[in-house]
């Protein structure tokens, strides 16, 4: 008995290693591992980090543009000219003799009917008796234009008055002869006045001069307005722009867009499945000072940029679109 107590209570100590298998074998699986990780088993919770790398050096490299998404437009080119709205019916008052006008009787938009008496001219010289010449409207209508006043002196050549229409009324502009081949009836323009800067006006030309004036190379040209505006008044400033050349259901993108490679002409699109930059070489058509039409190289539905910094696979970010 007593030398089987030491026995049995020797059994622990030497059953301990057995026993206590289990801490070492955890033991063995975090050395496993941690040899699994050095074994480059553990790479793979590390890929997350690489891609979140990449995708950060791709957002910093990512160019904001503006893009215009292209579809079937028109696009005009125009010529700019000078002018003024006249009185189609103008008719000049002169008087039948020389002398000093005594009396103007009516001013600019004053209504006359015809033999009216516009204005009186005294012919008489020093010591002959005085007998007033009147001056009569050829006409009725409106005056509108009035050059004289009391104490001028005048002579059967002298225009007193100008009388016409208010309502039928008509542009006169003088075209360089480079623009003949264009000018024909029923060309559309735009008509912009002083009094009204946001507004413009449509007219057409009704007819155009057959001969080329000598002293400045250009062309008579007359227009009147689609619709009449009673704002619109003979002696008006008049700043026309003629419709010289137009195409319709055309590709059209702003001219800012364009840009060159190689020699040719090409614009930036976008690529909607990278949302990436991709050049494009363009046929380029008709254009204005600030459009330009596209004849080949693009289609409806695609979106050009039209301002960036951007190059050839560079990724972007569309700020303002159009």
């Amino acid at each position: 008995m007593p030398g089987g107590a030491p026995g049995g209570m020797g059994g622990a100590p030497s059953g301990a290693p057995a026993g206590g298998a289990a801490p070492n074998a955890k033991a063995g699986k975090d050395a496993k591992k941690g040899g699994d990780k050095a074994a480059g088993f553990g790479g793979a919770p590390g890929a997350p980090g690489a891609a979140g790398g990449a995708q950060q050096d791709a957002a910093a490299n990512t160019v904001t543009v503006s893009a215009k998404t292209v579809k079937p437009e028109t696009i005009i080119a125009t010529v700019h000219v000078n002018g003024d709205v006249s009185s189609k019916s103008e008719v000049s008052t002169f008087p039948i003799t020389s002398g000093k006008i005594t009396q103007v009787r009516y001013d600019i938009g004053d209504k006359v009917n015809k033999n009216d008496i516009i204005a009186y001219v005294d012919p008489s010289k020093p010591g002959a008796n005085y007998v007033a010449s009147p001056v009569k409207a050829p006409v009725s209508g409106t005056i509108i234009e009035c050059n004289v006043h009391a104490g001028d002196t005048v002579s059967p050549n002298t225009v007193i008055a100008t009388i016409g229409s208010v309502t039928d009324i008509e542009i006169v502009v003088y075209v360089s002869e480079k623009y003949s081949k264009y000018l024909k009836n029923g060309l559309p323009a735009y008509l912009h006045l002083t009094a009204y800067p946001d507004e413009k006006f449509m007219t057409k030309i009704t007819s155009v001069s057959p001969v080329v004036a000598k002293s400045t190379r250009t062309i008579k040209v007359s227009l009147e307005l689609e619709k009449y505006d009673a704002r619109i008044k003979p002696g008006m400033f008049a700043s026309i722009d003629l419709v010289i050349q137009q195409r319709d259901n055309t590709i059209v993108v702003p001219k800012k867009a364009l840009r060159t490679y190689n020699d040719e002409q090409c614009v930036f699109v976008i690529n909607p499945a990278t949302n990436t930059a991709e050049r494009v070489i363009v046929t380029v058509g008709l254009t204005n000072d600030n459009e330009a039409q596209i004849t080949s190289g693009l289609s409806a539905g695609q979106k050009v940029i039209t301002a960036g910094s951007v190059t050839e696979g560079c990724p972007v970010r569309i700020a303002d679109e159009s």
